[in-house]
């Protein structure tokens, strides 16, 4: 390893893992933490990403990892994971020995930051499998509404919207409040913002689902699927 490839993997402090193209992980610092849970950055290395996410998580990134190869562009992903939004750039580039890698660096991100355009030579791309967390436990419908909380609309706005009565809509907010152990609209808002949903539509609200997804959940476990 070179001075400058130690010093950006090593001495950086950045969420930063280096991938080749058939999903090795060959090196990873703390990007690791947000995948592999209980794994240090150490233990992930030689492990294909398909080890290390579930499978569709694992093959929408891999497609990535090949495209920036294949075209020599930056991929810049935006995704939520774990109820955090996060911008990871994969840029195509080479390792010590010269061989094709991509390096990739992970931040979360702040709803007001979602929106600001990406450099008009990077691709952007919004992941298609999410994570919301703790917020797993809701139903499509229930997130949806979540967000247009988030957004300021009111009862009576989102009935509109949806077409539905203000008291399905009351209800759908009550039942918001006993899942996710809050009493108001302000803190089901500031819930949605962490997670990410101010930046979605609507209609793009959607969540991982599947058995052992929320038998993790209702055992209190971590709210991932492997």
């Amino acid at each position: 390893m070179n001075a400058l490839w130690a010093a950006l993997l090593e001495d950086s402090g950045a969420d930063l893992a280096v991938v080749s193209g058939e999903g090795e992980v060959l090196w990873a610092g703390g990007w690791a933490a947000w995948w592999a849970e209980g794994l240090a950055g150490a233990a992930v290395v030689g492990k294909k990403l398909g080890d290390l996410m579930p499978a569709d998580v694992a093959a929408e990134r891999l497609e990535l990892v090949q495209r920036a190869l294949r075209t020599g562009r930056v991929v810049v992903l935006h995704e939520i994971w774990r109820g955090v939004r996060i911008r990871t750039v994969m840029r195509p580039t080479t390792d010590p020995h010269g061989r094709p890698v991509v390096l990739l660096t992970g931040r979360g991100q702040q709803a007001v930051d979602v929106k600001r355009p990406e450099r008009p030579e990077y691709e952007r791309v919004d992941a298609k499998a999410v994570d919301h967390g703790k917020l797993g436990i809701l139903t499509p419908r229930e997130l949806q509404i979540l967000s247009m909380i988030a957004q300021g609309l009111t009862t009576a706005q989102i009935a509109e919207a949806l077409y539905r009565s203000r008291k399905t809509i009351e209800a759908h907010r009550l039942a918001l409040g006993a899942k996710l152990g809050v009493r108001n609209r302000v803190e089901l808002a500031r819930i949605a913002v962490e997670a990410g949903l101010l930046a979605a539509a609507p209609s793009e609200v959607q969540h991982r689902t599947g058995r052992r997804y929320q038998r993790r959940v209702s055992e209190g476990g971590p709210h991932t699927s492997k």
